[in-house]
């Protein structure tokens, strides 16, 4: 979440990451560096040579401007830049929420799911995230379709979470077209994952979906709503920032593999 990059822990953490290396036959690792961590790119690159996961995944950012030639230079690993990564957010302290927007946006409804829309929600996440370009997608030792099925179970696995807050939408027949998985921290939330049916984008319920978001989560006392991309998501950058949403950092995603 947008806490791992922001909130600088004392030490830099490599974390296994079993759900992916289950997806994809690999052992997987992770490492987060945070904004205005104290470690210097020598000591974050000494953490990755210790990583003996057959993959790690790297996230650091962007202004370490170096840390990519000098990972490069100094590691046994085939090593290379799988994305990079914006998070933006929108303050929803100030902002006037409008009751009847929670409810309905013109053609668009909006619900909480529950367990009985998991068949929706799965058919609506191998849709929208088939084609969905991330770091996965850049790395050729993993499945295009295991990729793909990562988000439908993330998607799916969101629902069942009592925690979080798994919005469907439905235009004027009902039919449901399109989602948002919520994550919260605090008064913080993120759309972690969110997407409109192809045959539905273009006529305006994406952007209703975050203005009915931004006031269903301000109305539960949310102050900020974050949500991030790969930079080249560019009509999806723009419809955010039509909605209030302002860039605050951005990461570089790195993979690092072993031959073996």
């Amino acid at each position: 979440m947008f806490n791992d990059y922001t909130q600088a822990s004392r030490e830099l953490a490599l974390v296994n990451s079993p759900v992916d290396a289950r997806r994809f036959n690999l052992s997987v690792s992770r490492m987060n560096v945070p904004h205005g961590h104290l470690a210097s790119d020598e000591e974050v690159i000494e953490k990755c040579r210790r990583c003996e996961s057959q993959l790690l995944i790297l996230r650091y950012p962007t202004n370490r401007v170096q840390l990519a030639n000098r990972l490069a230079l100094s590691s046994d690993q085939v090593m290379f830049q799988a994305d990079t990564l914006v998070y933006f957010s929108k303050d929803l302290e100030s902002k006037s929420v409008d009751s009847k927007s929670t409810q309905k946006s013109n053609d668009w409804n909006f619900r909480k799911a529950d367990d009985s829309d998991n068949n929706e929600i799965h058919k609506l996440s191998e849709i929208i995230f088939e084609d969905y370009p991330n770091h996965y997608r850049a790395n050729s030792r993993l499945r295009l379709e295991d990729i793909r099925d990562g988000y439908v179970e993330w998607a799916q696995v969101g629902l069942l979470d009592q925690k979080k807050l798994t919005v469907i939408v439905e235009d004027r027949s009902a039919n449901k077209v399109g989602f948002a998985l919520v994550a919260f921290d605090g008064d913080l939330a993120e759309i972690e994952l969110n997407g409109i049916h192809p045959d539905a984008q273009g006529q305006g319920a994406y952007s209703a979906l975050l203005r009915w978001l931004s006031n269903h989560l301000a109305e539960r006392g949310v102050k900020k709503l974050c949500i991030s991309t790969q930079i080249q998501n560019e009509r999806v950058i723009r419809a955010w920032i039509r909605s209030g949403f302002n860039l605050d950092f951005s990461l570089n995603t790195v993979h690092l593999m072993r031959e073996n």
